[in-house]
Order: C-alpha cells, then structure tokens, then sequence
C-alpha cells in the first residue's frame, strides 16, 4: 500500500523515512520505491543574534506557530482543505497543478485571521512563500511589573526624548519618566515590537538594550536625532522589580552621507503615476537606523506607531531609529543630513537609509462617515555596511491604471475621477488589472493587493490580501457585501528577484516598495 499524504509531508503511515523539507523524496514501505509528493512551502524568514549578540549570518526557515490555516483551489474554483506540516512548513498539493503549471490559489489564514490568497505557477518544490521574524520565533512572556532603572555613568541630564531598545528581540518604547536627574526608569510593558509578538529579553541568546536620548534641531523643530546612547551591561528582566543594569554615556556622533533628494527625476514621479489618485503636496520623510540583516526584506510592514515614529505615512522598516526628518519638497531640496549617535555596540549590524514620498488623498465618505485619509507613496530602504555613500533610488515600479472588470457592469475606472464607483453585482469574478511605470530601470516583482472596506466607524477592515506575481488580481465576487464601500491598495516590491518562480526567500538591496490606493466603490 502506498503513503498518501495526508498531512503535509509528515503523516505517511507505513513509510520507511519521511525526508525534510530538504529532501523531496519519500519511500513506500511495501515497495521501497520512491514517491514523489508535490509541496510548496510556507514558513517564517526568520533573523536571529548570535550569543555574542552579533547578527547571525544565516537566515532560518522556521515553521510557523501556531500552524496557519491552508487551502488550496485553481483559479476561479472552489478550495481544497490542506495540512500544513509544524515539522517544516510544507503544504502537500495535487499534482495536477504543476502539470502542466498552471496558476492557481493557495490560501493561507496565521494568527490574526487575516486570510492571504497568493495567486501563482511554481514549479513543484520551489514554490516558498515567507513571512519575516525579526528575532527568534520562540519568545518567553514578558514578566509583569518588570523594566529597567538606567542611571549611565557619564551622563547628560536633562534627556530631551529618551527611548529604550532591544535588539535580538527588536523593540523600541518611549520613555515617559526621566525627572529625576540623570535616572531613567523604563517600563517595559511599553515595549513596541517590531516584528511579531513582544518576548523577554535573554542576555544568553544575544539579546541586548541600550538607551537612546534624541533632541529636535534647532533648523528643522521636527527632526528628532539621537544625540547620544548608553548600552546595557544587561538585557535581563525581573518579575515584580526594575533591574539595574550598568551602563556608560557615549555621546559621540558621527555623520550620515547620502545623495540629495531633489532631483525632478525623482520628485516628479509619484505625481505623475498617481494622476487623479493624488493630492498635493508632496510629502515625506528620510531615516536612518541599524536593522537585523539586509539579508531580510527592507519593508516587513512593521505597521505606523504614532508615538514611535509621528511622522510616518507607509509601513516602515524593522530598525533602531536613529534620526527621522520631515523631506520638506517645499524647502528647495534636501537639507544636508544631521550628525547622529551610532551606538559602537550595534556595529556590526548594517546601517539603513528609508526614504518615504507620499501624496494624501481626502475621501469623503457618506455621512454620517467620517472623511478618511489615504496616503499613496513609494519608498526605498538603502543597505550599507558604514553610514557612508547611500546612493538614492526608488526602484519600484508604481502601479498604474487600476481598473475592475466586473461581470455584469463592464469595466470600471478605479483610476478616474471619482470616488464611490458602481461596479454592478456582488456575484461572479472580478478582475482587477493595473499597469506597472514603464522603465526598465525599474521592478516590480510581486503585488499585495489588499482589499479592505469601510466599516460603520468609517476605519478601514482588511477583507483578504492578494500576492500576484502578474499585474491582475481574480476576485470573487462572494467578497463584496452589497452597500457597502471598499478600496483596493495595490503594493508593488522591488527586493525579491526569484519571486516569479515562486521563491520569496531571496532578497536584494535596494528594496523599495510603490503603495497606491484606488478609488472608492460599491456593489450592488
């Protein structure tokens, strides 16, 4: 009798062996010949720290947990129920779909019961999808009533807008009490992660906290820069206490070197691809900071904390902010970039520079709705060993042209201009197409296309996020309530060269990323 798979790649009941995910061969017991299984893969990317708290030069694939929910269907029919392996991130799937490959659907839900549905033609075994971790997948809870009392020796009291980071466990909090002369005291229940779930810190596997105070300048009142650092002797934290780790103040900083921001080439793209989706001015912001590894994505999606990082519009990068400026396009061009602390701890982590550029869009909803405010923008993540010679590039390709071709209702301008547009019944296949800028110097190499509508609150709710490899989207109709309001946001990525077969994991740098909003629209 031969094994089936029942379960991923682990279940097969009377193997002999059941190989990794490495291997793609398992053995029938009865016969000892082997079956071949076609799986793709799903797992988390995943940085982590050496103990010596340096980055760990290897990226891990680790299955994720708890283990999503998985189907899988061709496109346009309905889904199978699958299994997803713990062991390592496999997805069992029928062979008819890769021969001959043809597109089809996996659906994947993790934990925030957001269902994902990639739309794609891997070969057998090579597809891999990722969701990156920065920071090791197993984390301990943090201790209730535990923080730090940092008293650096060497310090310059008064601080002016201190704030605590970890690192091997990336969090970053505001520090809300530093009265008492040169003592900070850091809760860290106001810890923000990152990426995933905030875990406690643990010296033994790399973990490390320092302190970072920032001042606004004197020219730009909105710039913050951190001007000078202190690293815990200790990342340790205790139960019911606030342990005292040693640390010294470096008040040393150190210049940032980049190309300037002011060139028509590039301030002048984003209008133009955005056409009737935009609204002046432009705005935006430059960063600098140290990140896990450029060997991860440049843009995880570490969603805008307003108290973390006020002037944000897009999803930022997974790093420790050293300075954030307002780009001011209104100024004459890019102001020269501060001087900034550089904690010597961190570095042997590669340094960052992110650009943002956005355009934001006031939609006015039917009362009694709040109107809403929708930002469209590209943004680059620049790596670099040193903080010298970022050379600036924003190099994905902005979607364009966003049209919905309905069943019943012909197509719909989702670029036009108006809001609110009628795209007939919420029954049938939809089809959204978009056209990526036309340079060559340009990529897109994947879309998540995100639908959300509007609730009675008038907040945006994801509904489903679409990865498309191709610039179209297949929609079902069964997703649309009638009456209700929804928007498309259409991101484009430039950082991940092999994901047109199918493989995620790969990253390169510059990263960049194009987020545009379509227009408003309902179903009947």
């Amino acid at each position: 009798m031969r094994c089936v798979a029942g379960a991923g790649l682990l279940a097969l009941v009377g193997c002999n062996q059941v190989f990794g995910i490495a291997n793609t061969t398992v053995y029938d017991a009865s016969a000892d010949v082997p079956v071949d299984i076609p799986f793709v893969r799903l797992t988390w990317q995943v940085a982590q720290v050496l103990p010596s708290g340096d980055p760990d030069p290897t990226i891990a694939d680790v299955p994720i947990s708890p283990p999503p929910k998985v189907r899988y269907a061709p496109l346009g029919g309905p889904f199978t129920d699958a299994s997803y392996s713990a062991i390592d991130g496999s997805i069992a799937v029928a062979r008819e779909f890769f021969t001959p490959p043809t597109t089809w659907r996996l659906e994947y839900t993790l934990a925030d019961n957001v269902p994902h549905e990639v739309q794609w033609a891997p070969e057998s075994k090579h597809g891999h999808l990722t969701v990156p971790m920065f920071g090791r997948a197993d984390r301990d809870a943090v201790p209730s009533g535990s923080g730090y009392t940092i008293m650096p020796v060497g310090g310059k009291p008064p601080y002016t807008g201190p704030r605590v980071f970890t690192t091997g466990l990336w969090t970053e909090g505001v520090v809300n009490n530093y009265v008492s002369g040169a003592t900070v005291s850091y809760d860290f229940a106001n810890a923000f992660s990152m990426s995933g779930p905030t875990g406690r810190p643990d010296p033994t596997r790399g973990d490390r906290a320092l302190l970072v105070d920032y001042r606004l300048t004197s020219t730009n009142p909105s710039c913050r820069v951190a001007d000078g650092s202190a690293a815990l002797d200790s990342a340790a934290l205790q139960a019911g206490s606030f342990s005292m780790p040693h640390s010294a103040w470096d008040a040393q900083t150190r210049p940032v070197a980049s190309d300037r921001l002011d060139t028509p080439a590039i301030l002048g793209r984003l209008p133009a691809a955005l056409g009737n989706l935009g609204m002046p001015p432009l705005q935006g912001s430059v960063s600098f900071g140290i990140a896990a590894s450029t060997s991860m994505p440049g843009l995880p999606g570490v969603p805008v904390n307003p108290q973390v990082s006020p002037m944000s519009f897009l999803p930022a990068p997974a790093m420790v902010m050293l300075f954030q400026c307002p780009y001011n396009t209104a100024g004459g061009g890019a102001p020269q970039l501060p001087l900034t602390a550089q904690p010597v701890i961190l570095d042997h982590f590669p340094r960052l520079l992110w650009y943002e550029l956005v355009e934001v869009r006031t939609v006015a909803l039917p009362p009694p709705l709040p109107s809403i405010a929708l930002a469209s923008g590209m943004e680059t993540v620049i790596g670099a060993t040193t903080s010298d010679g970022f050379a600036i590039v924003f190099p994905a390709a902005i979607p364009t042209a966003m049209t919905l071709t309905t069943p019943e209702a012909g197509v719909a301008d989702l670029a036009g201009d108006s809001e609110m547009v009628a795209i007939g019944p919420a029954r049938g296949s939809f089809t959204l197409g978009f056209t990526p800028e036309p340079d060559t110097a340009l990529r897109a190499d994947y879309y998540d296309v995100t639908l959300y509508r509007f609730d009675d609150q008038g907040a945006l709710k994801t509904v489903r996020v679409f990865t498309v490899t191709a610039p179209r989207v297949q929609v079902d109709g069964s997703l649309f309530t009638p009456g209700a309001i929804y928007v498309f946001q259409v991101r484009s990525y430039k950082g991940h060269p092999n994901a047109q077969q199918g493989d995620f994991r790969p990253v390169d740098y510059p990263y960049g990323s194009a987020i545009v909003f379509t227009r408003t629209f309902t179903a009947s």
